[in-house]
């Protein structure tokens, strides 16, 4: 199941979820802010903390995610694309 694009100041924002049931066992971030160098490595973290099969998505199973020091506005904008995703699920 796939969120909408969710623009922020820094770049767009798209998360893809996969379920096994209606259990969360995947998200893959499928657009990050990449514009500058500071934004990428903002973008990494982010993906690192939330997307996989071990990241805060699977584990808690929902868009009720820690922020990302440093990178407010992409994790806003991933958890909206991320609700949105699960929402439609």
């Amino acid at each position: 199941m796939t969120g909408p694009v969710v623009e922020n100041e820094y770049g767009n924002v798209q998360v893809q979820i996969t379920l096994s049931g209606s259990r969360i066992v995947n998200a893959v971030a499928l657009e990050l802010p990449e514009e500058t160098a500071q934004s990428d490595q903002r973008s990494e973290d982010v993906d690192g903390r939330y997307s996989g099969t071990s990241g805060q998505v699977v584990q808690r199973q929902s868009a009720d995610l820690d922020t990302v020091s440093g990178a407010t506005a992409t994790s806003n904008s991933y958890r909206q694309s991320l609700q949105a995703a699960i929402d439609r699920a």
